[in-house]
């Protein structure tokens, strides 16, 4: 089952690695050229050190973005499969608005007549011409290329050290010098830090001396028999890249160069990092020495290669130098001249990384954008679009390709038609159908509500300038065989009056205002929007879909083989039913997970895979608990919920007191961002208290103390409150993104005691309210006095509603981030529409 679970999966988290590679890979370069045209300044005025730390600052940084970054940079280039999709779907579009011909001869007069059509608009009426919507193209083997390059490359370098390991153990010796061995021990107590000597042996096969070992880390020299003074400075030279951690160091650069085996300044930097920690080690070994022992450790290394150069071993290091960099290593160790350790420099190289990661980024393939960037990038897309002649097969296509159609419609197989006799008004025709999953009831909804079909008119009579008119042919209808619906410019007039709707064309700006004024004006943006990427009648479907799940469980309870009542159960019609309500659907079994083993629970589990992944897996669902399932789907497809409260302090501090909606004087006072001392050590506090209730960082709970009373001393603080707090679980929904799912919350009045300590009120005890029967009486008990008790006891629950959602709006804030909630607890008309206004809580 694991076996099966990581070949399914594989794909999607290879798809990601390479995203987050991508992201990194053009700051990553920029920084390598900004290193490359400081290397001479840094190795003329600062230590080798300070060159060597600031490359490892790179690397570092390199690997906490491919995890940690964002990709919000502020200058953004497209990622590879999105270029190239790009393309693809453009050269798609011109090739399916060409007349299907049968010979070559026909082909060449149809090319003819298209470029006569496009300059005289002279060609004969409806002419048919099949198109469709054009539909995302990406090349999965980008990343699979990236990933098979990736694997080679390890490979390759693990299998040479594989064999240099063998060839090593094969062919060593014990040291049997006494000499060697007793100066080999005094050297080794020298270094403090090695806790566990290294192993040294002699292998006569090797031109010059090595220390390989990530775990276990040998020496091996070349010969016994050289001299006991050259031989120290061999050794001292190989100990210090046992100190170093060297090994390790070359370990992390080869996995990292993996990732970017593509990337050829990635090799140039990681040439730099093993030549300079050779220099590293040069200078910690001849530190303090004077001119006569630099030159007696130069002899040794000219010593070291007088038998002749080799090829070194990746995972390994060897004593011997190459031709090219030996001379400058041999200057650099008779150099004694004081150079700047470069503290300041390094901070100074890590603050340029920096930038370049938070300056310039790649924008992953499938990267989590705002509505308003998206309905942006559409927008300019239409205007690019903009054609002067109807007769343009391929431009015309394409805008109609680029509007969106209403949900439950489609293109249908007959594509577009264009109307361009010089007698007739100029015009198109695009023909529709239904979608399989539209019910008859919202085919007459779509009939009767052409709204997003007249907005899409007047932008397509703006975009092309000849064009008199604009049809919608909707075949397959419930009563008939097909319904035109046709809009002219004449039609825009009762808008727009004597204004020509081409005019909104002269420039960017123009057009996107016209853009939104007509989304506004018909109802129908874009692209979904935090307000209506959730139907109006999500509720219902969601009611809907309980008790679908409640039938079905009735109708087919769980028994016998269960791959065989699963099928079963998935061809029945109450299934189809619960499938075709799409995203809603979705929401309500992800709100029901991870549920307990019972026929609804299983049900709900494989509702959820259906509508989770596009398609049935069928083969991977069997052996699924509902607890697996629902981790599996949490860890490859959920977003990992940043802390309600820890950790954002000072970004709460420092916000305004902003208050989104009415609340009253105390809830007004216990908002996130008050600046009272006292309300944030009840934050601080509960921030501790709920840490370890949390759901695999896939929870955020929100919180809430809605102060009723405080009482300050100098060394004791009392705060009497209602805790509230609401859970909300994080998953990726269908074309809404990621989604708040709230499972829950509770409203206990309390009691809070801190001392101070070291000048910050630190809590000492938390008193709760009692369940039952309890409830008022442990509220009096703990409340300073009766007017107190009974605020407690009767406060708002509405304002404590409010308060939550008011801190939940500013977490919004404080993270940038903007989600959609699905809640299903009750409130009244009045405080849900109050929270629409301000949250869009659909």
């Amino acid at each position: 089952m694991l076996w099966e679970t990581m070949i399914q999966w594989a794909p999607v988290v290879l798809r990601r690695c390479f995203d987050a590679v991508w992201q990194v890979t053009l700051p990553w370069m920029i920084t390598i050229l900004l290193l490359m045209l400081l290397r001479p300044f840094l190795l003329r005025r600062y230590s080798v050190k300070c060159y060597l730390n600031c490359m490892r600052i790179m690397m570092g940084l390199l690997i906490m973005s491919m995890t940690a970054y964002s990709g919000n940079a502020y200058w953004q280039i497209p990622g590879p499969d999105t270029l190239f999709s790009h393309e693809m779907q453009e050269s798609q579009m011109e090739e399916e608005s060409l007349p299907v011909v049968s010979t070559e001869e026909n082909f060449a007069k149809q090319q003819e007549t298209s470029v006569m059509q496009t300059q005289n608009q002279q060609q004969t009426t409806e002419t048919p011409v099949p198109t469709a919507k054009p539909e995302k193209q990406t090349l999965p083997e980008l990343y699979q290329i990236w990933a098979v390059g990736m694997v080679l490359f390890l490979l390759f370098h693990l299998v040479q050290y594989g064999r240099m390991q063998w060839y090593l153990h094969k062919g060593r010796e014990k040291i049997t010098d006494p000499a060697l061995l007793e100066s080999y021990q005094q050297l080794h107590k020298e270094m403090p830090i090695l806790v566990r000597k290294p192993r040294i042996y002699c292998h006569r096969g090797l031109p010059s001396s090595i220390c390989v070992g990530l775990f276990r880390k040998t020496i091996y020299v070349d010969t016994q028999d050289r001299d006991l003074e050259e031989m120290k400075w061999v050794l001292r030279h190989e100990l210090y890249h046992c100190d170093n951690g060297d090994m390790l160091g070359r370990w992390v650069f080869l996995v990292t160069q993996s990732m970017h085996w593509f990337n050829p300044l990635m090799y140039w930097l990681i040439d730099q990092l093993e030549w300079s920690t050779e220099l590293e080690c040069d200078a910690k070994v001849v530190e303090g020495a004077d001119l006569q022992a630099r030159k007696a450790y130069s002899m040794a290394i000219l010593n070291s290669i007088r038998e002749g150069n080799r090829k070194r071993a990746r995972l390994s290091t060897a004593f011997v130098e190459n031709r090219k960099t030996l001379e400058k290593r041999l200057e650099a160790i008779v150099d004694m001249q004081q150079k700047k350790p470069g503290r300041i420099m390094s901070f100074l190289i890590t603050g340029m990384v920096i930038f370049c990661f938070t300056f310039v980024g790649c924008t992953p393939v499938e990267s989590q954008q705002t509505t308003e960037a998206v309905q942006t990038d559409l927008t300019r897309e239409l205007y690019d679009a903009r054609t002067p002649y109807i007769g343009s097969a391929s431009d015309v296509g394409k805008i109609l390709g680029l509007l969106p159609l209403p949900n439950g419609l489609t293109t249908h197989e007959e594509g577009m038609e264009l109307f361009t006799d010089e007698g007739s008004p100029f015009g198109a025709k695009q023909h529709l159908m239904f979608t399989e999953a539209t019910t008859e009831a919202e085919k007459q909804a779509l009939l009767s509500n052409t709204d997003q079909l007249e907005r899409n008119a007047y932008l397509f009579l703006a975009l092309v300038d000849n064009a008199d008119f604009l049809e919608y042919k909707i075949h397959d209808t419930p009563t008939t065989e097909s319904v035109t619906f046709r809009f002219d410019r004449q039609m825009a007039e009762k808008y727009y009056g004597d204004i020509d709707l081409r005019s909104f064309t002269s420039d960017f700006d123009t057009f996107a205002a016209f853009v939104e004024e007509l989304n506004i004006l018909f109802d129908c943006p874009f692209t979904e929007t935090l307000e209506t990427a959730g139907r109006e009648n999500w509720v219902e479907n969601y009611q809907t879909a309980m008790e679908l799940v409640q039938n079905i469980s009735a109708e087919m309870p769980l028994q016998g083989d269960f791959a065989a009542w699963a099928d079963q159960m998935r061809q029945s019609e109450a299934f189809a039913q619960l499938v075709a309500l799409g995203d809603d659907a979705l929401i309500y079994c992800l709100m029901q997970m991870p549920g307990g083993t019972d026929t609804e629970s299983y049900v709900t589990m494989l509702a959820a895979d259906e509508l989770a992944y596009g398609s049935r897996r069928d083969g991977a669902s069997f052996d699924e608990t509902l607890e697996e399932w629902y981790q599996v789907y949490c860890a490859l497809d959920s977003q990992y919920a940043v802390h309600f409260y820890k950790g954002l302090e000072q970004e709460y501090a420092d916000m305004p007191e902003a208050e989104y909606l009415s609340l009253s004087k105390e809830a007004a006072r216990s908002r996130v961002t008050s600046k009272e001392t006292a309300v944030q050590a009840v934050y601080k506090a509960l921030s501790d208290y709920m840490e370890e209730d949390k759901l695999n960082g896939h929870e955020l709970v929100v919180f809430a103390s809605l102060v009723l009373d405080v009482a300050e001393t100098e060394d004791t603080l009392q705060v009497c409150c209602v805790v509230g707090d609401d859970r909300y679980r994080m998953n990726r929904v269908g074309n809404q993104g990621y989604c708040l799912l709230n499972e829950g919350g509770s409203r206990v009045p309390a009691r809070l005691d801190f001392v101070k300590e070291q000048g910050e009120w630190k809590l000492e005890e938390i008193h709760w309210a009692k369940d039952g029967s309890g409830y008022a009486p442990s509220i009096k008990d703990m409340a300073p006095n009766e007017e107190v008790a009974q605020k407690m006891i009767d406060f708002d629950s509405d304002d404590m509603t409010r308060l939550l959602y008011d801190n939940l709006i500013q977490y919004m804030n404080v993270t940038d981030t903007s989600y959609m909630v699905y809640d299903m607890g009750y409130k009244t008309e009045d405080l849900q529409q109050e929270l629409r206004q301000f949250l869009q809580l659909a």
